[in-house]
């Protein structure tokens, strides 16, 4: 899946994973947690059907669609 930053426009994969928080961005080489209350300032770019399912799950409703939101794979 890929997230785009609100507030700088930044594109970063991310994944989901069993631990907490769930939701993990890359930034290069690092990688950091994205808790459900720092969601808003993000959107998904692209993702599947199962990990949009999964971010609900995980409570990220913040977490919303972008506008020109693509189903991957």
């Amino acid at each position: 899946m890929t997230l785009r930053c609100k507030l700088d426009g930044l594109l970063l994969p991310a994944e989901l994973r069993r631990a907490d928080p769930p939701l993990i961005a890359y930034d290069g080489d690092e990688s950091f947690g994205v808790e459900a209350v720092e969601a808003g300032f993000y959107e998904v770019l692209t993702a599947t059907w199962e990990e949009l399912l999964a971010l609900e799950q995980a409570h990220y409703r913040l977490l919303r669609p972008a506008c020109e939101f693509v189903i991957a794979g």
